[in-house]
């Protein structure tokens, strides 16, 4: 008798812990919704099936583009009755803002994050899975290929690519006569264009204690060869070490999110010969004094910006509504023309508008690496004080190699 209820007692407990346990969908979707939810449908029509409540919204976005999603906003809240409350944080301080907010229990219903931050918080328990999003979100095929390992961790979507913002190169053809105006096409070329150049005090410039843009840097340097050894990457660092006193390092305005003098305004003025940036920040017109052009390794490293829901939050049908409007092919049409970063949508870029973007499309092929990528965020921020000290002549070599490794 008494084995009999200690088995009924063991299967009352069991059933318990089976409907407390929090789950996750089996799969993760990753192809386009069969349907957009009636909610967001309605919300095009300034209606919805039941009052959406208050949400707060963090971004880490320039003051410019800021205002943009500013204005979309206040179209949102005009459409659905909701309100939702934007704060903005200036980007090289959000990781540590978000984390803080975290740890006191003050976090929002919706961040905003950098594409290597999400596996962090994902990990961490900080995010809700994108599968349990309401409102029509964009679908993961719907994106560019660039984005999954951004936004995916442990087989599921954490996130809802936004915006992404390559690196690129820019010079002035006047100073590569060597290759008739052109960019040289392996180190070696890099080489003697440096020893023709030698006279020039300043040769390449980039944004002070930006990994990424050194990263693109020696990408370009490596050349654009089908088989890259590991020598062609310790001839590019010996080369960024012959040139570490005739780089120019330009530090970002927090405020504004622009350098405070544009490398493109340097090339064109002759006053610099090359250098390397974000797309947002160089722009896409050519001169007869300044030619453009994407760095294809880049894309591994482009700063990729998503949206998702913190896993506290008890707002995420408002949260998925509002991200659903964002991310949605209405407001990204506009996108790159208001912000400088390019659009997400794969469909964006066969409209006519957008076809002279196309050449910043990474191929099919190429994707952001996955590996280690929860310890992403804290690398980097180990890395770009190691590439501080480099140039401050502190640091060789051989304390940088290390990152360039898988």
């Amino acid at each position: 008798m008494k084995r009999k209820n200690h088995l009924v007692l063991f299967g009352v407990l069991l059933l318990a812990l089976i409907n407390l346990s929090p789950s996750l969908p089996e799969t993760a979707q990753t192809g386009p919704r069969k349907e957009p939810d009636e909610e967001a449908a309605a919300l095009r029509g300034g209606e919805s099936r039941q009052p959406l409540r208050e949400i707060e919204v963090y971004t880490m976005m320039g003051t410019s583009e800021f205002e943009f999603l500013q204005a979309l906003n206040e179209e949102y809240q005009q459409r659905s009755g909701a309100v939702v409350n934007l704060v903005n944080i200036a980007p090289e301080q959000a990781y540590k803002t978000y984390r803080e907010a975290y740890a006191t229990g003050r976090e929002p219903d919706v961040l905003m994050l950098d594409g290597a931050w999400v596996a962090d918080f994902a990990s961490s328990g900080r995010l809700l899975p994108a599968d349990l999003y309401e409102g029509g979100v964009v679908a993961a095929s719907d994106s560019l290929p660039i984005s999954a390992a951004s936004v995916e961790w442990n087989g599921y979507r954490w996130g809802v690519p936004l915006d992404f913002d390559p690196y690129g190169v820019v010079w002035n053809p006047k100073r590569f006569t060597a290759t008739s105006g052109e960019l040289p096409r392996n180190i070696e070329e890099w080489k003697t264009w440096e020893e023709n150049e030698s006279a020039v005090k300043t040769i390449v410039g980039f944004p002070g204690g930006d990994v990424r843009a050194f990263a693109a840097l020696i990408a370009l340097w490596k050349g654009t060869e089908e088989e890259q050894s590991e020598q062609s990457l310790e001839e590019a660092l010996a080369l960024a070490d012959r040139l570490r006193d005739r780089t120019y390092l330009n530090g970002v305005s927090a405020q504004s999110g622009q350098l405070p003098s544009g490398f493109r305004t340097l090339v064109e003025s002759d006053e610099l010969p090359l250098a390397v940036d974000r797309l947002s920040r160089l722009g896409s017109e050519e001169t007869s004094t300044l030619r453009l052009a994407p760095i294809a390794s880049s894309f591994k490293t482009a700063a990729l910006r998503c949206l998702g829901i913190a896993a506290n939050s008890d707002r995420s049908r408002e949260s998925s509504l509002w991200i659903a409007y964002i991310t949605g092919h209405e407001t990204q049409s506009s996108w790159y023309q208001s912000t400088g970063h390019l659009p997400m949508l794969r469909a964006i870029y066969d409209e006519p508008a957008s076809l002279s973007l196309q050449r910043w499309l990474p191929d099919a092929q190429v994707g952001r690496s996955s590996a280690d990528s929860k310890k992403t965020a804290a690398r980097e921020g180990s890395w770009s004080r190691s590439l501080e000290r480099f140039y401050e002549g502190t640091l060789g070599i051989e304390g940088l190699s290390a990152f360039f490794q898988p």
